[in-house]
């Protein structure tokens, strides 16, 4: 998918639950260019809308992603299957005596972030914080995270607003330590989940831990 309704799926990925107003404002478009669209998404059963409660004038209606629509994004499956595959072909039955199931998924993906190159390589030439967010986002981009950096109070804030491994991660949530030990293999120091797509949130977002 490309063009106008990829768009709107970005942007319902990242504000859900928003109005064809705010959508056209956001895109430059007319809202009845928006509102076919959307028709299409609908039929397409990528969007879905509820009614805005409002004490007068016309009903509004704000729109966000089904699960169909979420899973229009970029994903990264295969990537995963490889990563996991690679990573189960070099561990030996000494790494593994003793451990469960669950335990062998933590330790292969605490492993994982090597394969990125995010064992501190990505930093070895800055301990600058900024340089080491910069070095962490060009990594989240290409892994298709679609990631954002602020500061808020004073803290450094990581929105991860894509899930490129979502159904995985909504059925096991083990796959969610990828995502963690990446950010803290880059940043250096602890980030702690405060928001998290597998319980409901619109992104996982990642903050510095106190």
């Amino acid at each position: 998918m490309e063009g106008t309704r990829l768009r709107i799926l970005e942007l319902l990925q990242k504000n859900s639950h928003d109005t064809v107003g705010g959508l056209a404002t956001a895109m430059g478009l007319a809202p009845a260019t928006v509102r076919r669209h959307l028709d299409i998404l609908q039929r397409d059963r990528m969007v879905a809308f509820e009614e805005v409660r409002k004490k007068t004038g016309r009903p509004e209606y704000s729109f966000f992603l089904t699960e169909e629509g979420q899973e229009a994004m970029p994903k990264g499956y295969d990537h995963l299957l490889r990563l996991l595959v690679e990573e189960l072909g070099v561990l030996t039955s000494g790494d593994l005596t003793g451990l469960a199931g669950q335990d062998v998924l933590e330790v292969v993906f605490s492993r994982l972030p090597a394969k990125l190159g995010m064992d501190n390589a990505a930093t070895a030439e800055s301990d600058n914080i900024d340089d080491r967010k910069d070095a962490l986002l060009d990594v989240l981009q290409t892994e298709d995270f679609v990631p954002e950096a602020n500061i808020v109070d004073g803290k450094l804030q990581i929105r991860l607003q894509n899930c490129p491994f979502r159904s995985v991660a909504m059925a096991n949530t083990t796959v969610c330590d990828f995502d963690a030990a990446v950010i803290n293999a880059s940043i250096g120091q602890e980030m702690t989940r405060i928001e998290c797509i597998h319980d409901g949130d619109p992104a996982c977002v990642y903050v510095q831990a106190d």
